[in-house]
């Protein structure tokens, strides 16, 4: 019992450690909304300027700190996934670019299915980019 609560502290402090290593970026840095693949992009940008993200969106891509890239698409739509407990009718994911050193600050994927409601609650890409944008605001900033 001792042993396991042991490991159980151990696995915590790596946790919090590794969360606090996590890369963060500085406010007002700015993003360059890049086309995507479904028209995600369309989406994630007014969802930040709506969420007050600390990302300033820019119209140049020279001018860009960070590019988003990803794509949404929808999901095979069988009348058995809502009777069966649901299933996502759109997926998206989205991977931060750092323009400076061409790495990969941050990526998310997520659906658009509702957990109280199921697959009867509306979604799509407008949910996904809501989605998208408060996880990426949470783990950045």
């Amino acid at each position: 019992m001792k042993n396991a609560l042991v490991t159980l502290v151990a696995v915590l402090l790596i946790a919090v450690a590794l969360k606090a290593l996590a890369a963060k970026i500085p406010a007002g840095s700015r993003i360059f909304m890049a086309a995507m693949e479904g028209g995600l992009d369309g989406f994630i940008a007014p969802e930040m300027i709506k969420k007050h993200s600390a990302l300033k969106v820019v119209t140049d891509e020279q001018d860009a700190d960070y590019v988003p890239a990803g794509a949404s698409g929808k999901a095979d739509d069988k009348c058995y996934h809502t009777v069966f407990g649901g299933k996502d009718k759109n997926e998206g994911n989205v991977r931060l670019l750092s323009v400076k050193d061409k790495s990969v600050v941050w990526a998310g994927e997520t659906g658009d299915r509702s957990m109280w409601y199921g697959g009867r609650k509306g979604g799509g890409e407008r949910k996904i980019a809501d989605r998208i944008v408060s996880r990426m605001k949470r783990d950045l900033f």
